[in-house]
This record gives C-alpha cells, sequence and structure tokens, in this order.
C-alpha cells in the first residue's frame, strides 16, 4: 500500500494531483502549524494580461500557532464573486464553460468555516472530475491519536504504521528533509515523486508552469489531463 501525507492545499497545481494518483491512501496533513500566505489559502491563475496573479480564500485572523485544522475562512467577506470575477479573463479559453460549471457546483453557496475541510471538499470533488480514485483522509479525525512527531519527517512514518503501508512517496523537494534510512529502519520504502508539468497552450503566449488546476482544466480535455496525471517520475 503506497500512502502521502501532504497539507491541503486550495485548488492546488498539477503536480499535487500527480501525487494523489501516485497513492492508495491519500491523508491530509492538518495538524501541521498554519503558515500565513501559504497555498492552503491561496493559489494562481491568470489574468487579462495573461500573467499569473493570486486566488485568495480570506481567513479570520489567529494566533501564530494555530493549527491547520482550526483555521476558519472569513465568510464575511463575499470572495467567491472575486474569485467568478478574476475568472472572466478565461472566457476564450476552450474549457471555460464547463470549468465554470464545475467551480460554481463547487463554490457557490458553500457555508463551510473551516478551512482545512472546505480544501478537502475541493481537492474530493477535483478527484472525482479528473478520474482519480485515491481515497482521501484527514489526518485529525481518521487518527486523532497522531498529535505529534519527535521530528517533522517522522509524520509519514506514524501515518504509514497507522494504515499499513509499505511504502511512503513524497513530492521530491522534500527529498533533503527526509531522513531515508530512519524510513529504511522502521520497514517502509520512500519514495520522491518529481512532477511533470508539460507545456500546454495558454492563449498563445509564453507557457507558465506550475498555476492552479484551474488553469488546466481550462485548456484540456478530461482525457488530456488523465495522461498528464501518469506522467510523474519517481525517485527513490
Amino acid at each position: 500500500m503506497r500512502v502521502a501525507l501532504m497539507q491541503p492545499y486550495f485548488f492546488p497545481y498539477l503536480g499535487y494531483f500527480q501525487l494523489i494518483n501516485s497513492v492508495d491512501e491519500f491523508v491530509i496533513f492538518d495538524n501541521a502549524q498554519h503558515v500565513r500566505r501559504s497555498w492552503i489559502s491561496r493559489n494562481r491563475i491568470l489574468n487579462e494580461h495573461k500573467e499569473s496573479v493570486f486566488i485568495n480564500v480570506p481567513i479570520s485572523k489567529s494566533p501564530r500557532e494555530t493549527k491547520i485544522k482550526d483555521i476558519l475562512i472569513n465568510n464575511n467577506i463575499n470572495w467567491q464573486e472575486k474569485l467568478f470575477d478574476q475568472l472572466i479573463y478565461y472566457k476564450q479559453a476552450p474549457y471555460f464553460n464547463y470549468v465554470l460549471d464545475f467551480l460554481n457546483d463547487c463554490l457557490s453557496n458553500s457555508n463551510h468555516n473551516n478551512l482545512s475541510e472546505f480544501n478537502t471538499i475541493l481537492l474530493r470533488k477535483t478527484c472525482s472530475l479528473l478520474c482519480i480514485k485515491t481515497d482521501i483522509t484527514i489526518l485529525s479525525k481518521k487518527f486523532p491519536a497522531i498529535e505529534s512527531a519527535n521530528s517533522a519527517d517522522e509524520w509519514g512514518i506514524k501515518v504509514s504504521k497507522a494504515l499499513n503501508a509499505t511504502t511512503y512517496i513524497n513530492a521530491i523537494g522534500g527529498k533533503d528533509f527526509y531522513n531515508q534510512e530512519k524510513y529504511r529502519d522502521n520497514g517502509i520504502s520512500i519514495y520522491f515523486i518529481k512532477p511533470s508539468l508539460s507545456p500546454y497552450k495558454q492563449f498563445g503566449k509564453q507557457f507558465i508552469p506550475g498555476l492552479s488546476i484551474i488553469d488546466v482544466m481550462m485548456f484540456n480535455d478530461i482525457n488530456k489531463i488523465k495522461d498528464m496525471l501518469e506522467m510523474e517520475v519517481l525517485f527513490q
């Protein structure tokens, strides 16, 4: 069994979904301390000048040590309307109407206050649209007893053992962060996934990689995106 552990990003980039697609169970790491201005509450799309800009979910003020699972959305701000206003610049994209319908289903009449739970819903909906069958669970809910780790790279060990997983997968950016010998000593194989962000047409301008999955869906049909999901490279 393969497992991955990751913080709940807001409409993340393609590489995040390649990671989800590479495992049997994807665990939302909501016990970590929240970092302000992180991918948990924002991502990037294109603007009218075909340059990258942020889309945001406003969050309520909280102490610096607040965990991700306790971060609340500030629904006093009509942020959904602003996001849809930003998306209008995609009206010439081939799948604009299709993606807009999907986002309307995700965001309209949303009464969710908890950011982590809301992002998890968005991830599940997006995975369903992209035919990703990986189970997505929330760490604090499925394993409430796992509240801490002796070091940051041991969260993966704890989760892998709780799930009886034999393989732990992480993004390539964390390769130097993890003590691979520690995983092997615990009977867990650890691999690192390098995302493949092949160019696709974005209004004919220079390709900007790593934008939100929203951008990917605007320019590519589901079958093409399914092919993109299989284009990762694993490193041990």
